[in-house]
């Protein structure tokens, strides 16, 4: 039989979660935004294509405007794609169906799809940076840069403490005042959603750095999933920034997650002080792929 026609595409209420659950968990390049209820937090609507029995899963984000529903990436998400990650021949099958399927995608595949099988898509490539936290914490601070440890002994000196299990509300708070930019009510909104039911189920946890005044001046908002441990979102005050704050929070989290078989995933970052940040502790680029298609009549301005 042919591969294209084992794929069936299925909407959010006819996906069977504890199948889907099951592929996500025994998939090698398993990931946080796909688990479904990841998915159901973070996103309105998203539908899934489906090979066989629930053998290779593609859970793909929708939105609908002017009677056109498109695939998107949503915020809070880094990659998607197929899990687990098929043979050349099931990905352009894949591929195949996902653009016949929806005229608009904007989309992330996993580090490890295969971008060849996704020919008929542009694609861009982009990079996120890991560390590997199975050495020890004396191995991993000699791969950090000198200027990653001078700022973490600026916060040393500058008295910077670490505190773990900040509430969401007092995040947030602090957050928004140190934010310099417009922000979407949705987005916070969606931040807290996230915060408030990752914290009491114990996959999200924060490290929050106090100036030597007992100020909060910096925060990161780490989930844990899968092996990996996600730096999901931080913020850092002007006093945290003047304190090195963001430097004693990273640190905190290495040395106390050292000598485990967690990955620390930093999400990556296209701006080249915040590249430059997580590549001072050591993380190494691990690249994968945005794929774009628009087979709209005409270009649609609401896309801009």
């Amino acid at each position: 039989m042919n591969n294209l026609y084992k794929i069936r595409l299925l909407g959010q209420q006819d996906i069977d979660y504890e199948k889907w659950g099951q592929t996500i968990e025994n998939a090698q390049n398993k990931r946080l935004y796909a688990r479904s209820w990841y998915l159901d937090l973070v996103v309105k609507e998203w539908s899934a294509l489906i090979f066989g029995d629930y053998e290779y899963v593609m859970p793909l984000p929708l939105k609908k405007k002017y009677r056109i529903t498109y695939v998107y990436q949503p915020e809070y998400i880094q990659q998607l794609g197929i899990f687990p990650t098929p043979p050349f021949e099931i990905q352009e099958a894949f591929a195949l169906r996902l653009r016949n399927q929806f005229r608009l995608v904007s989309y992330q595949l996993n580090s490890e799809n295969n971008i060849n099988a996704f020919k008929d898509f542009k694609a861009t490539e982009k990079v996120n940076f890991c560390v590997n936290l199975q050495p020890s914490y004396k191995t991993l601070y000699s791969n950090f840069s000198q200027h990653a440890k001078r700022n973490i002994r600026a916060a040393e000196n500058n008295k910077v403490k670490i505190i773990k299990g900040q509430l969401p509300y007092e995040y947030m708070v602090a957050k928004r005042s140190s934010i310099r930019t417009k922000v979407e009510e949705s987005t916070y909104k969606k931040l807290t959603l996230l915060m408030s039911n990752t914290i009491t189920s114990g996959k999200g946890v924060v490290y929050a750095a106090y100036s030597s005044v007992n100020n909060l001046c910096g925060a990161a908002f780490f989930l844990l999933d899968g092996g990996r441990a996600f730096y999901l979102n931080a913020f850092s005050t002007d006093e945290g920034r003047k304190n090195r704050a963001m430097y004693a929070v990273v640190n905190e989290f290495i040395k106390e997650h050292s000598e485990t078989d967690l990955v620390l995933d930093f999400e990556g970052s296209i701006i080249g002080g915040i590249a430059r940040f997580y590549k001072g502790f050591g993380a190494l680029p691990e690249n994968y792929f945005y794929i774009y298609s628009n087979r709209l009549p005409v270009i649609k301005s609401f896309m801009k």
